[in-house]
């Protein structure tokens, strides 16, 4: 089975610290969260996993066939459609052919109620989309390319409320059909309430929970933001 182990993980940028003995793991299916305050290192990781630093970690086990990661930065040419900008999203992302239809497949069976809007994206020149649009354009064109894992790095940041359900209902989809998430958040509440678990980094590490009261009673709080708040102020 394939999977992402990371086993203390420890990493610094010159003599600071992001992660000491930090240990996750993710299996097909599992839709995992990563809370971090500004700077604590989540997309950092993300680059780990990705290998983009260019430097091999012994501590990081990646077995997934076909990953995609989605940056936090998203910029498009804007004179080009959003579907020119998905059809070459695909061929950097996929060798798979029809990925269209396929893409309007797995969206009709995961969210039928966006595919009609999705689609008037499609023929929208990139100059004329909100940022909103193309953050859950792009979310959701990454979640149909057939890939095996998926990292999202605050998918749902300048995402209106609507939006923001709608990519996590096919996030939900896609683990149904064995795809494994990992996705960052500032909301904590959509993170703590549609992850199977979730991991908060605090100390160099990750800490993980599988639900709000743990969460909240870890830190001796009185609720998810003040949770989030002194978990920080442990980083």
């Amino acid at each position: 089975m394939h999977s992402l182990n990371v086993n203390n993980l420890t990493f610094s940028h010159s003599k600071d610290p992001l992660f000491i003995n930090a240990s996750m793991n993710i299996n097909p299916g599992d839709i995992v969260g990563l809370l971090g305050p500004n700077g604590s290192g989540k997309t950092t990781f993300f680059d780990i996993i990705c290998d983009i630093p260019r430097k091999k970690n012994p501590e990081i086990t990646n077995t997934f066939q076909n990953q995609v990661y989605l940056s936090q930065t998203i910029t498009t040419p804007h004179t080009l459609r959003m579907f020119d900008i998905f059809n070459i999203t695909t061929l950097l992302c996929s060798s798979e052919k029809n990925l269209q239809d396929q893409s309007l497949e797995k969206l009709q069976a995961w969210c039928p109620e966006i595919v009609e809007r999705y689609k008037r994206i499609w023929n929208k020149k990139s100059s004329t989309c909100s940022y909103g649009e193309k953050r859950w354009f792009f979310t959701l064109a990454l979640l149909t390319l057939g890939a095996d894992f998926i990292i999202l790095d605050e998918p749902t940041a300048g995402v209106d409320p609507e939006f923001r359900h709608y990519i996590w209902k096919c996030l939900h989809g896609a683990a149904k059909e064995g795809v494994a998430v990992l996705v960052s958040s500032h909301h904590t509440e959509e993170i703590v309430y549609n992850c199977d678990r979730f991991y908060m980094i605090s100390n160099y590490s990750f800490k993980q929970f599988t639900h709000s009261e743990e969460f909240i009673d870890y830190f001796s709080a009185e609720n998810l933001d003040d949770a989030f708040i002194r978990a920080s102020g442990n980083f």
